[in-house]
């Protein structure tokens, strides 16, 4: 097959183009997240991606100039800035993985920078010497081979030290570092091997290029994203922590206040979410539920102590006292924003399916779900509760209570739930036998 007509110095600059933006995504990727996180590898990567940067746009640069032109760069120190700036860039990746010790990075990069310092300057001048010999390209072959060898060599130590991190996406950073190796190996061999027939293989340096810089891209935007992922979990916690030291405060309080209510609050929580959980509801609504069950008496604080732990009949007046603690407490929780959309439970836990409740009188499914199963819950348990002008009867008299009041006080379809739930069974005329 003929290659003489392959145009490598415009497909080489296409090739450069491309990798120009994806280099300037990677070094602006990186950039971000160390600025985020102020860790030590995104800083290195930054610096080893802008320099990248800046070496691709530089040979970009002079392609493009040397077309218009008609002039090559090999005449010029050109090369020898390109070799540098490409063995700067893998000097700072491999700096970000050096983690083993802290001062390890310090003596790493100040090893290879003082190294790379000396070395330029002396290529120069022999560049400068020699350039009106005939060469191969780029510069001469033993230079270009020292830093080719040397770029390998720090490739392969980066590996290593990827592999010897704690970073969470090694393997794809090793993978996307042994493209460049092959990258590195190909090289060498066009180094000595270059022939018209090898012109694909020499092709293949850049789009190796490429595929390191998207394999890398691929495993640093994964990273971002799980860090992202984590950030939102940290945050959901957070917030959930501070739900619940709200609450507790809330209960707490109102459990100083009222010592028939200590851990009603909790039981009727469990019982509403024993049948929350039956009938399917999703876990944003069981968040909203449990809120509901926990707070839905938190009203009370509200109310007179003395008639709270009252052991004898309550008068008329203090019965509607006691009515008013569902608005009392559907204003409390609405005026802490993060517990706003749990008033609802609270104002209508009260309420009864026949209408006969309160504090509106609503009726059927007029009442919210929540609060349904909440005015279920609260019932239960306060038959096995003790009060302070009642003892507690047995599950077995509680259960036939609130199947007897299924269809008129109560939901009859939440009371079947409940029922089936605790282990027990209805038969047509609503006598409960313990099931198996």
């Amino acid at each position: 097959m003929d290659y003489s007509n392959f145009d490598y110095i415009n497909f080489r600059l296409y090739i450069k183009i491309f990798s120009f933006v994806i280099a300037l995504l990677l070094t602006q990727m990186t950039l971000v997240e160390w600025r985020r996180f102020r860790n030590t590898v995104y800083k290195y990567l930054a610096l080893g991606f802008g320099t990248m940067l800046l070496q691709i746009s530089l040979i970009a640069g002079i392609s493009i100039y040397s077309i218009i032109s008609d002039t090559s760069y090999n005449t010029s120190l050109i090369p020898v800035a390109d070799h540098a700036l490409r063995t700067l860039s893998y000097i700072f990746i491999g700096a970000a993985f050096v983690t083993a010790k802290p001062d390890y990075h310090s003596r790493f990069l100040l090893v290879n920078l003082a190294l790379l310092i000396l070395f330029t300057p002396f290529v120069g001048a022999l560049w400068l010497h020699n350039s009106n010999a005939i060469q191969p390209p780029f510069m001469g072959i033993v230079e270009e081979s020292f830093y080719e060898l040397w770029n390998t060599f720090l490739l392969i130590y980066t590996i290593t030290a990827i592999s010897k991190s704690d970073v969470h996406i090694k393997q794809g950073l090793i993978i996307s570092t042994s493209v460049l190796v092959v990258k590195q190996l190909i090289h060498l061999t066009n180094i000595y091997l270059l022939t018209d027939q090898s012109v694909l293989f020499l092709a293949a340096e850049p789009a190796l290029l490429i595929l390191y810089f998207y394999a890398t891209i691929s495993t640093i935007h994964k990273e971002i994203i799980g860090n992202i992922i984590q950030a939102d979990k940290e945050k959901t916690m957070v917030k959930e922590k501070s739900y619940q030291d709200v609450i507790r405060a809330l209960i707490t309080s109102l459990e100083a206040k009222d010592k028939y209510t200590r851990g009603h609050s909790d039981r009727v929580t469990e019982y509403a979410m024993l049948i929350g959980n039956k009938l399917g509801l999703t876990p944003e609504e069981l968040t909203k539920l449990y809120c509901g069950a926990i707070l839905h008496d938190i009203g009370k604080i509200g109310i007179d102590e003395g008639i709270l732990n009252n052991p004898l009949s309550l008068g008329d007046d203090e019965i509607t006292r006691i009515k008013k603690h569902p608005e009392i407490g559907a204003k409390i929780v609405s005026s802490i924003d993060s517990l706003s959309y749990v008033a609802p439970a609270v104002l209508y836990h009260h309420e009864r399916i026949d209408g006969t409740g309160y504090p509106f009188g609503l009726k059927g499914a007029e009442i919210p779900l929540h609060a349904r199963i909440i005015a279920l819950s609260d019932a239960f348990d306060a038959m096995l509760s003790v009060r302070s002008y009642r003892n507690p009867v047995s599950k077995q008299t509680a259960i036939n209570e609130i199947i007897s009041g299924a269809g008129t006080q109560f939901d009859s379809d939440l009371v079947k739930v409940l029922v089936d739930e605790l282990g027990f069974s209805m038969d047509n005329n609503k006598a409960v036998t313990r099931t198996a």
